[in-house]
């Protein structure tokens, strides 16, 4: 009796898990949509923009009653050097959460950005490691929620930039100086709106789409007659194309790259480049000419007005100064200066003005010093490694590009500091990176 009464509880906290993890993936796309609407309505508004960090809070527990009581489970996730990386990097994060420099807020909510997400991988883990039954039918459902959320979202960013007006989304609560702005234009031009659907903008919409995206090739490469998949391709992107987010483009290039290396014969890739390379070139010096002398061009790619002195002068030249003075300060503070002091979360820093490095890498740096960047490296080298190992699976090629094309966007912005796309990647990856254990 007293063993059938722990085979039960083992169940309910499963599907508890279970359904937590499902409802967070579900939510996240039209997460900024829900709390900016609640909590401007209802408020508070912090609470309504932290429910997911205070829903994974509150699992973490029963994660821990669930491993007591399964330590077979507990085993196998802990078993894998990913995991331990993860647990190595997260104690470091609470380490300088409490001795950082930073206030009391910015360091909370640094914490919950760098953990947020791997939160999410070990969460999915676990339940993958469990075997139930569940997990099979969630995988299977998986490819065609994310598709289809892709096309609801690439419908949304099109009208947005087409019919809808500017200040439609005003009436939910969005409010530049207090919440998010209603809409965004390319370098202050009012002739060049930015999609971005549900989301905080449209970088964050460009690199949520790049995991889909990714998918929806992969699927078509086996299945020439999914109508959901194309229709996920064709309207992802233009949406991509619509953010006006470049370093979604370049994150987009990338994966098609890594796409290629894994799914066409490398003799059939160097046929491809002998050919290629001559038209290339001369597309290149054709862009390039466009992009000097056709206003809409110039400001679509390198978001700058005619009037503008030269091509950089603006975003771009703000930029690379952000990620030259990060390096510098990671330079000057080798050892870091706490979680919170960089990023994001520096925004709530009562202590000092906020450093925005516009690369998500040199802000792991200034936070956590070298230590905690090359921790972060490891990681997300053992994933690639993990990931090209198992590339023959369809799902393992779409998160291999799509995780080379996020890491593209993360060195010219916090990418991981978004939560619907770190926290929908790495909780999908979870449930893929490592095979559960054969059940009975």
């Amino acid at each position: 009796m007293a063993w059938a009464k722990y085979i039960k509880l083992a169940a309910g906290l499963l599907n508890i898990l279970l359904g937590a993890f499902v409802l967070i993936l579900v939510l996240l796309p039209v997460h900024a949509f829900i709390s900016t609407w609640g909590g401007t309505t209802v408020g508070p508004l912090l609470v309504w923009k932290s429910w997911k960090e205070i829903l994974l809070a509150l699992l973490v527990p029963l994660v821990i009653w669930y491993c007591l009581l399964r330590p077979d489970v507990a085993k196998t996730v802990w078993n894998h050097w990913l995991t331990k990386l993860v647990a190595l990097y997260v104690v470091l994060q609470f380490v300088f959460a409490i001795t950082s420099q930073a206030s009391t807020d910015a360091a909370l909510a640094g914490l919950l950005m760098n953990v947020r997400f791997f939160a999410m991988l070990v969460l999915a883990m676990v339940v993958l490691a469990s075997g139930h039954p569940a997990v099979l039918r969630l995988k299977k459902w998986l490819p065609g929620w994310l598709l289809a959320t892709t096309v609801a979202l690439s419908v949304l960013a099109i009208l947005q930039v087409t019919v809808i007006p500017r200040n439609f989304l005003a009436q939910f609560g969005y409010n530049k100086d207090t919440t998010i702005a209603p809409y965004l234009e390319v370098d202050q031009s009012s002739s060049a709106l930015r999609a971005f659907a549900t989301m905080r903008g449209p970088n964050p919409l460009g690199s949520y789409l790049l995991l889909p995206l990714a998918l929806a090739v992969v699927i078509l490469a086996r299945q020439r007659r999914n109508m959901l998949a194309w229709a996920a391709l064709v309207l992802g992107t233009v949406a991509l194309v619509l953010t006006s987010s470049r370093s979604a483009w370049l994150g987009g290039l990338a994966g098609l790259l890594v796409l290629a290396l894994a799914m066409v014969p490398k003799a059939q890739l160097i046929k491809w480049a002998k050919r290629g390379a001559i038209p290339a070139i001369i597309a290149l010096i054709i862009f390039g000419w466009l992009a000097v002398t056709v206003p809409q061009v110039r400001l679509a790619v390198f978001h700058s007005r005619a009037d503008r002195a030269t091509l950089t002068t603006g975003s771009s030249d703000e930029h690379w100064q952000k990620t030259i003075d990060g390096i510098k300060d990671v330079a000057a503070h080798p050892l870091g200066q706490g979680v919170g002091t960089a990023g994001p979360a520096s925004f709530y820093n009562k202590n000092q003005p906020p450093k925005v490095a516009e690369n998500y890498f040199v802000q792991i740096g200034q936070e956590t010093g070298v230590l905690g960047l090359a921790i972060f490296i490891a990681i997300n080298c053992v994933v690639v490694m993990q990931l090209w190992r198992q590339r023959a699976d369809p799902w393992a090629k779409a998160l291999l590009a799509s995780f080379v094309g996020i890491t593209v966007v993360n060195f010219f912005l916090h990418g991981w500091a978004d939560d619907p796309t770190a926290m929908t990647w790495w909780g999908i990856a979870g449930l893929y990176l490592f095979e559960a254990r054969k059940k009975k």
